[in-house]
């Protein structure tokens, strides 16, 4: 599997973020990963990497339900700030829901919709959309 440098994980829980996160340490995905509870949190991290112009993550894995900001909120956000090429960003969530899979094709920088919870195949189904 390819490293990649740089992941966000934006979810609010806990336990997803843990499995997430131990996951990609163990199967060598990226080389760093940071967490954030809300879009907000990750949003605010974000604007601070571009005016310090440091390196922008790889790749975002952003669920959609949180509180404080959302995942459509964070999106609608991340659409407006200045970033070329635009990050590749993955829905990662446990919704079902085809409404809200359609309305995440309807962002042009996301990449993929992957359910929860993270696997190696899953994994290497990122990069595979990333690539």
């Amino acid at each position: 599997m390819n490293k990649i440098k740089k992941a966000y994980i934006i979810d609010d829980d806990e336990i997803i973020v843990y499995l997430t996160d131990k996951i990609i340490k163990e199967e060598n995905f990226c080389e760093h990963s940071e967490t954030f509870k809300n879009g907000q949190l990750a949003l605010d991290r974000l604007k601070a990497v571009i005016a310090n112009n440091e390196p922008l993550p790889d790749v975002m894995l952003v669920d959609i339900n949180m509180p404080v900001m959302d995942g459509w909120e964070l999106l609608d956000e991340i659409v407006k700030l200045p970033i070329n090429p635009p990050i590749p960003l993955i829905i990662f969530t446990s919704s079902i829901n085809p409404a809200d899979r359609e309305k995440a094709f309807s962002y042009p920088t996301i990449k993929g919709y992957i359910q929860k919870p993270l696997t190696v195949i899953k994994l290497d189904k990122i990069l595979r959309l990333i690539s």
